[in-house]
């Protein structure tokens, strides 16, 4: 088989080798693209790779800069106008996006709360606070905010009937965390000082000194009522 063969082979015409020889970059001298490197630089960029990105200048002022630090340039007063408009809405734009994260962050904080079922929950329904409300026989004003959002009007109504001697003040225009507003706690430390001052009159121990003591405890009790 391998003489056979071997005379199959050799009676064939013979033909020439045909240099195949793959171009690779080694063909040429420096094994790359060559480019005008006046016109790399004509162009803004340098040649890199193919995928390279090319990423403008932070020292390189814009137009409208160049424009603005120059007081004779024609455009000067345009745009100088032109870059605090800009700047202004930058900060509208951050606080638009400060808003819009502060509520989203709230509405995931208070998903699926409900506060008709929160406030027997905090209240006295599932955790024991030492005392019930229909219990207390003191005095006791409630301040709510109409525009309340966390804590329905309907909800402090119920509380208010709960106790006996309770009166539930709803303020317009307020919203939730009346304790946050100066002018709400301003009011309302005004009428309890007001309040202590008629009740030490009456008593005529405005001028004793625990009877000033007394007014001071009573008064840190009485602002929280």
């Amino acid at each position: 088989m391998s003489a056979t063969s071997s005379s199959i082979t050799s009676s064939l015409p013979k033909s020439p080798r045909r240099n195949k020889r793959k171009s690779t970059g080694r063909d040429t001298p420096s094994g790359r693209t060559t480019v005008t490197p006046g016109l790399e630089r004509e162009n803004g960029k340098e040649n890199h790779g193919r995928n390279s990105t090319v990423y403008p200048d932070p020292s390189e002022q814009t137009a409208l800069q160049k424009a603005a630090n120059n007081p004779n340039d024609p455009n000067n007063e345009a745009a100088i106008l032109a870059a605090a408009a800009s700047t202004l809405a930058d900060k509208e734009r951050q606080m638009t996006y400060d808003t819009r994260l502060t509520h989203a962050i709230w509405d995931l904080a208070t998903s699926g709360a409900n506060p008709a079922v929160d406030l027997l929950v905090c209240l006295e329904r599932r955790h024991t606070i030492g005392f019930r409300y229909v219990d207390i026989q003191r005095a006791v004003v409630i301040h709510h905010g109409s525009k309340d959002t966390r804590v329905p009007v309907e909800n402090v109504r119920w509380l208010g009937k709960t106790m006996k001697r309770c009166e539930v003040r709803v303020l317009e225009g307020e919203g939730h965390g009346l304790m946050a507003s100066a002018a709400v706690m301003g009011g309302i430390l005004m009428e309890i000082a007001r309040e202590w001052e008629d009740w030490m009159k009456v008593t005529g121990s405005a001028g004793k000194p625990e009877g000033r003591r007394g007014l001071r405890e009573r008064a840190s009790v009485g602002a929280f009522r």
